[in-house]
């Protein structure tokens, strides 16, 4: 192959806004493949006419879009599955700043109240432990769904924070957190449980029943994850 137009890694990097650390990544991901490889050296080369391709992707992440949807929109970015995909992230967007701001005004709640907790009278439930076929799944599932945030730290999801009576830890099982024999089953306490429901689907869940009425409790409706865990909605 002629590479004598082609662009060095690094010139590719400056032009396109990437580090070449991340266009290696891309590469090893199928998301932004260089146009030749020396066999030799294993350097990477590409195309001019690649650095508007790079530039939607540094634009995708820094929207924080998870790599696969940001493979599927670089393919046809005007295409119908593309703009599917940027609105679905746009929702998951919006929850999420919903939730952050959520999380300022409790700030501003103990920088004028100061930071405590009620006397805990009894017990409740603060952390459940659920297994996962596939994590990268389960983590994309409790982040579109519930606009969760997932510590990598601890592997588990944080709703509330520390310390606050909403405190909660949802722990995905692993060497460190090992998880119940079968699918484990747990209750959410949510804002509207028809818009949760169907928000759940959307990002994947199996409905085991709708929305219901029941004499005994609040209205009420579960689904089952992408690793077969059922969750209780519950209206709050």
């Amino acid at each position: 192959m002629n590479t004598e137009h082609l662009l060095s890694i690094g010139g590719f990097a400056m032009l396109s806004g990437l580090s070449v650390t991340a266009l290696r990544h891309y590469d090893e991901v199928g998301v932004l493949l260089p146009t030749w490889v020396d066999p030799a050296t294993g350097y990477r080369r590409y195309r001019p006419e690649q650095v508007r391709e790079a530039r939607l992707i540094r634009v995708l992440r820094r929207l924080e879009m998870p790599v696969e949807s940001i493979r599927q929109v670089v393919q046809d970015p005007s295409g119908p599955p593309a703009v599917a995909l940027l609105g679905e992230h746009r929702s998951y967007l919006a929850r999420r700043a919903e939730a952050l701001a959520e999380l300022a005004r409790e700030a501003e709640r103990y920088v004028k109240e100061g930071v405590g907790m009620p006397a805990l009278k009894g017990s409740r439930i603060v952390q459940v432990t659920v297994n996962a076929t596939d994590r990268d799944a389960l983590v994309a599932f409790y982040r579109s769904a519930f606009a969760a945030t997932f510590n990598e730290e601890i592997g588990s999801f944080e709703f509330g924070t520390w310390p606050s009576q909403e405190f909660f830890l949802l722990t995905i099982a692993d060497d460190r957190h090992p998880g119940p024999t079968g699918p484990a089953r747990f209750g959410l306490l949510v804002e509207d449980v028809d818009s949760a429901h169907q928000l759940a689907l959307d990002a994947g869940a199996a409905e085991i029943y709708p929305p219901v009425e029941r004499p005994w409790k609040p209205r009420s409706s579960c689904v089952a994850d992408p690793s077969g865990n059922h969750i209780d909605l519950y209206q709050g």
